[in-house]
């Protein structure tokens, strides 16, 4: 007559009861995003190509712009520069944060984002990492064009405390509306989908503002949109930190750019948090 042996009961109980690994871990936020950044840093270093926008367009907007326009619009360049830096400090930042979500599309068709949501870390660290990175690509935008507008003359009323006031503001903003070209790179199928759609979006938003000429000298339609444009709004404050009250920007448009730049994080963050993490997205 045969035996039946019985596993011990406290064996059973440790292989059915085995704790479930957890599919995210927030707790370890700054780790995985300081992780996501270094990735993110030796990308950008075995691809210098993609410093070109940053070290070469704010000298060449800068001096282009100032020796073209600078005669007909105030006399003579020295006397445009204190319009014309700051709006080619926001139209540069702007233009160099577009490209991240180009490259969060790129990252997603490649399906490496389908590794990180499926890995137990934390759901914002593939977002954060290559966006503090990008702070630095921002920082150095804003002061190769107010370093070459000194260069060419310009003398901010507020010395060189408005300046690094005005690059912290300029590197600051960049960062939060970075998020709504995140934003776009999950929602449109392909690179050259939100390229394309970039480019028509940045256009209009840098162009048809104040960053370039004074409003009063629009025609009254355009005027009216270039008032309520919120770069307009952004220019002014770097003009405000950069020189004052003796430029053409107020502390209320440092105000309404500072509260808008949070409104675009507050809502534009979730939304594309959320649309990363569904696989319809990819």
């Amino acid at each position: 007559m045969s035996t039946i042996v019985r596993p011990p009961s406290g064996l059973l109980t440790t292989r059915t009861r085995r704790p479930r690994a957890r599919r995210f871990a927030e707790s370890r936020l700054a780790s995985d995003t300081a992780a996501m950044a270094w990735r993110s840093w030796l990308t950008m270093l075995r691809t210098p190509a993609e410093f070109f926008d940053v070290l070469i367009q704010p000298v060449l907007f800068t001096v282009m712009f100032g020796e073209l326009l600078g005669g007909a619009i105030s006399g003579d360049v020295r006397s445009y520069l204190p319009i014309l830096v700051p709006g080619l400090i926001m139209t540069n930042v702007l233009t160099t944060c577009q490209s991240v979500g180009v490259d969060l599309r790129e990252d997603m068709d490649k399906g490496v984002f389908d590794r990180f949501r499926a890995m137990p870390m934390s759901r914002l660290a593939p977002l954060l990492g290559p966006m503090t990175t990008d702070l630095l690509r921002y920082g150095v935008c804003s002061a190769l064009t107010l370093v070459t507008g000194v260069v060419m003359g310009y003398r901010p009323g507020g010395g060189w405390w408005g300046g690094l006031g005005a690059v912290v503001l300029a590197t600051g903003c960049a960062w939060a509306i970075s998020w709504l070209f995140l934003l776009l790179g999950t929602l449109f199928p392909s690179t050259q989908a939100v390229t394309s759609f970039n480019t028509i979006l940045l256009f209009p938003l840098c162009y048809l503002s104040n960053a370039m000429v004074p409003i009063a000298t629009l025609p009254h339609w355009l005027k009216v949109f270039a008032e309520h444009n919120p770069v307009s709004y952004t220019v002014s404050a770097l003009r405000y930190a950069l020189d004052g009250t003796a430029g053409t920007g107020t502390a209320g448009d440092l105000r309404w750019a500072v509260l808008g730049c949070l409104v675009i994080v507050v809502v534009a963050a979730p939304l594309t948090v959320r649309r990363y993490q569904r696989p319809s997205a990819s």
